[in-house]
C-alpha cells in the first residue's frame, strides 16, 4: 500500500537519465524507455543529476536544462507525463563552495540544497569536514547514497552525527530491497528504524540495468514505518522544498 496519491505521487531524487552526459543513459531511445520505466513504477518526478567530477568533461548546468527541455518534448509524444528537474551529483572537491557560488556546478533545483558523493572508502573525518564546510556556506548538502560510505556503516554514530549538524540523507532504493546486497539492506534498515532517511533516489543508470525501480520499496517502506514518515521520504514536504525553484539570495 502507498501513501495518498500514490501511486503516481513518488519522487525520484537521484537519477542519471540524460543520455550520453555520464555513465548512465547511453542514447534518448534509452532515456524514454527508462521514462516509461519509472511511470509505471509510480514516480511522478525526476530530479536529473549526471555526475560532476571535477577534471572531467562535465555537461554545464545550462546543458542539463537544455537536454531536460528536449527529453520532455519527446516525452510527451509518446504520452509520458514524468516532470523532470534539473540537478547534479558532485564528486565533492575542496574549493566546492566557490564553484557553487560562481554557478560552476549546478545545485538541486530549489538552489539550496547540493546533492554530493564521496569515494566508498573515504575517511569519515574528510566527509564531516567536507559537510560542515558547506553548511557554512549557506548550502544544505544530501550525502548522496550514505549506505556506500564504509566508515558510516562501520560507525552507529556517524549517520547520527551527520544529521544532527543538517546534512540530510539519500539512500538508493535498490538497497532497501537488498538488491544492493545484505550489508546494504542491515545498514539502510536501521536508517530507516531510526528515522534518518530524507530522501529515496532510484540512482538509475539504465532501462536494463540499475534501472529506476522503486515501487518494491516504496512498498517495503511502508510496511515497515508510520505512514507519515513513508509518504515523507517518498514524497513529502522536503521534497516541495526540493522542487519549490527558490530565488535565493546568498
Amino acid at each position: 500500500m502507498f501513501g495518498r496519491d500514490a501511486p503516481h505521487s513518488i519522487i525520484d531524487t537521484h537519477c542519471h537519465i540524460i543520455p550520453g552526459v555520464d555513465d548512465g543513459s547511453r542514447s534518448m531511445q534509452e532515456t524514454l524507455k527508462m521514462l516509461t520505466i519509472a511511470s509505471d513504477e509510480g514516480i511522478s518526478d525526476m530530479i536529473a543529476t549526471p555526475h560532476y567530477k571535477r577534471d572531467h568533461r562535465n555537461i554545464s548546468t545550462a546543458g542539463i536544462s537544455e537536454k531536460l527541455e528536449q527529453i520532455s518534448e519527446l516525452e510527451k509524444e509518446i504520452g509520458l507525463n514524468v516532470k523532470l528537474h534539473a540537478g547534479e551529483e558532485i564528486y565533492y572537491f575542496s574549493d566546492l563552495s566557490e564553484a557553487l557560488r560562481n554557478g560552476q556546478v549546478a545545485t538541486m533545483p530549489d538552489g539550496g540544497h547540493v546533492l554530493i558523493e564521496f569515494s566508498p572508502m573515504e575517511n569519515y573525518i574528510v566527509i564531516r569536514n567536507a559537510m560542515d564546510g558547506i553548511l557554512s556556506s549557506g548550502y544544505t548538502p544530501i550525502l548522496a547514497h550514505i549506505e556506500r560510505y564504509e566508515c558510516i556503516v562501520r560507525d552507529d554514530d556517524a549517520a547520527f552525527d551527520l544529521k544532527n549538524m543538517g546534512v540530510e540523507v539519500q539512500v538508493n532504493a535498490s538497497s532497501i530491497t537488498g538488491a544492493a546486497g545484505a550489508a546494504a539492506k542491515r545498514f539502510t534498515a536501521g536508517l530507516l528504524r531510526n528515522r534518518l532517511i530524507d530522501f529515496i533516489g532510484t540512482d538509475s543508470h539504465g532501462a536494463r540495468e540499475r534501472t529506476p525501480e522503486i515501487r518494491k520499496c516504496a512498498k517495503l517502506i511502508y510496511k515497515k514505518c508510520d505512514r507519515e514518515y513513508a509518504d515523507s521520504i517518498l514524497f513529502g514536504r522536503a521534497y516541495e522544498e526540493l522542487l519549490a525553484y527558490k530565488a535565493l539570495t546568498r
